[in-house]
């Protein structure tokens, strides 16, 4: 309930409406048109720029040595941007305990006693941009906002003022979240801002004078985001909430791209990535190859590539200063290769076209992109569950009246073959065992 005062004014969420005859894959096209035309449209939070970010966090043990550690193995990945996640406010060895210290929003210390700046340097020297995380929403038990400010926090319908999460609907919360993030902006010199905010969905429903007044927080934080965008329209804005929990078109008009899930373990890593790429454009869907449970189940092949038709996030391979697997970092590095010279070029005005759309019917899941033109795209073939063996793939987004070279990633192997040959009779893989993976490029030929 919201009370309207005399001659307020309260504009709903808005709502896109769209009919078309046609599949999922043509809903799903048409859509992508629709909102990157009229709603992801803001230069300052473009998309197509898809730099391959890197990054660490609570679940490594975040020193300065171990960053820098991680630094050169991400930046001989082919890495582009190394983030510092969850962590960095806290004191060495209280590292999972990242939440209390929520809001301090200083490097701690004694982590890094030359500060922050240190690793940033360190990051520039490989040739990498630097980023970091913040949940500028919520107030740890160790900051001070509980005490200097306890009338910020939200109150649910209960009566009970929540242990963390900030009501921005309040116009002085509202200004100090601002203003931490244009500090941490420039005092920090990011060129990335990663954005998380872990809540519990029942803070949402905050009341305050009789009215719920979750929609003004919300509508506060688009407001503030849309500021920060414009002030800072070189830096990169990631969502990440709580791995995915915004994904409304609201919050990504003012991000470049969203961490869409924490959850990394195959098969169920596959069918995110499946069904948040029918919700959002692939360049705007951030999925991650090594951490996070990423490495529990599937093989190497294809947790990267469940990464590599939209955009890519990488975490290490081996512990610091370890000697690296050269077989598995030569895979990587051909692969991010693939990702930047082939896909990326296209990949923010892609067709995206979804094989096996409800995945979990399906011992088999594949996904393809490509250029509008139909000149290229990239193909990913997983086995799931059980399933091994062929699988025949009818590019969707070729064109009949073209000829086009055929590369199978996984032995290297190339053919031309007309467009109407591989429309009408498709391309066999052999998928070499479960939880595994094929890569299948084409591009025209003359």
């Amino acid at each position: 309930m919201l009370i309207i005062k005399p001659h307020e004014t309260f504009v709903t969420p808005e709502v896109h409406i769209g009919h078309i005859f046609g599949g999922v894959d043509e809903a799903v096209n048409e859509m992508f048109d629709h909102i990157r035309k009229s709603v992801l449209t803001a230069p300052e939070a473009d998309g197509s720029e898809a730099l391959v970010n890197c990054g660490m966090g609570a679940e490594h043990d975040m020193t300065v040595e171990t960053s820098k550690s991680y630094i050169r193995q991400f930046a001989q990945m082919g890495g582009e941007i190394f983030t510092v996640d969850a962590g960095w406010e806290c004191p060495p060895g209280e590292e999972s305990d990242w939440g209390s210290y929520n809001g301090i929003n200083i490097p701690d210390a004694s982590r890094y006693p030359n500060g922050i700046k240190e690793i940033s340097d360190y990051a520039h020297e490989y040739g990498l941009k630097f980023g970091l995380w913040v949940d500028i929403e919520t107030a740890g038990r160790y900051c001070n906002l509980h005490k200097t400010h306890s009338e910020w926090f939200s109150v649910n319908p209960f009566g009970e003022a929540s242990p963390k999460y900030l009501d921005l609907s309040v116009p002085e919360a509202a200004q100090w979240a601002e203003s931490e993030l244009e500090r941490i902006i420039t005092e920090y010199k990011l060129d990335l801002l990663r954005v998380d905010h872990n809540v519990d969905f029942t803070e949402y429903f905050g009341m305050r004078n009789s009215e719920c007044v979750s929609i003004r927080h919300v509508n506060a934080v688009y407001a503030m985001y849309e500021r920060l965008k414009k002030r800072f329209p070189n830096v990169i804005f990631e969502n990440c909430a709580g791995g995915g929990g915004r994904t409304d078109l609201g919050i990504m008009r003012y991000f470049n791209h969203s961490w869409v899930s924490d959850c990394q373990c195959a098969p169920y890593s596959i069918q995110i990535t499946n069904g948040m790429t029918i919700a959002l454009p692939p360049e705007r869907v951030d999925r991650l190859f090594a951490g996070m449970g990423c490495h529990s189940y599937g093989s190497f092949d294809m947790q990267l590539r469940n990464c590599m038709l939209g955009h890519i996030s990488l975490n290490v391979v081996a512990p610091p200063d370890a000697q690296i697997n050269g077989e598995q970092m030569e895979f990587i590095r051909h692969s991010i290769e693939i990702y930047k010279s082939f896909i990326r070029p296209f990949l923010a005005e892609s067709k995206i076209f979804h094989h096996t759309p409800d995945v979990k019917k399906e011992d088999f899941c594949v996904m393809e992109i490509a250029a509008p033109d139909s000149s290229k795209g990239a193909i990913t073939a997983f086995a799931l569950a059980c399933k091994n063996g062929e699988i025949k793939v009818k590019p969707k987004g070729a064109d009949f009246s073209k000829n086009y070279k055929i590369t199978l990633d996984n032995s290297g192997a190339s053919f031309n073959v007309s467009g109407a040959e591989l429309k009408q009779n498709g391309i066999t893989v052999d998928i070499p065992c479960s939880m595994s993976s094929e890569l299948i490029l084409y591009e025209e030929t003359k």
